[in-house]
């Protein structure tokens, strides 16, 4: 969390983006968080959780929450 608030990246997990925010700008958000929590897996994680590209990075995040 503290590395996407750092990023300014946390509207991907808790969905409150500002108003105007573009859609292309959320879609690019959304890939790019998605990436960071997934490069962060230790090999023991990576192995159960599963990640599809339809997934979205609070999805994952909710997983994770779930999981440990």
């Amino acid at each position: 969390m503290a590395l996407l608030r750092r990023e300014g990246s946390i509207h991907a997990i808790d969905g409150k983006y500002p108003d105007n925010t573009l859609d292309s700008y959320k879609e690019k958000i959304e890939g790019d968080v998605l990436s960071v929590i997934q490069m962060s897996f230790a090999p023991n994680v990576l192995c159960e959780v599963s990640t599809s590209t339809e997934e979205t990075a609070k999805e994952l995040w909710k997983r994770l929450e779930w999981l440990y």
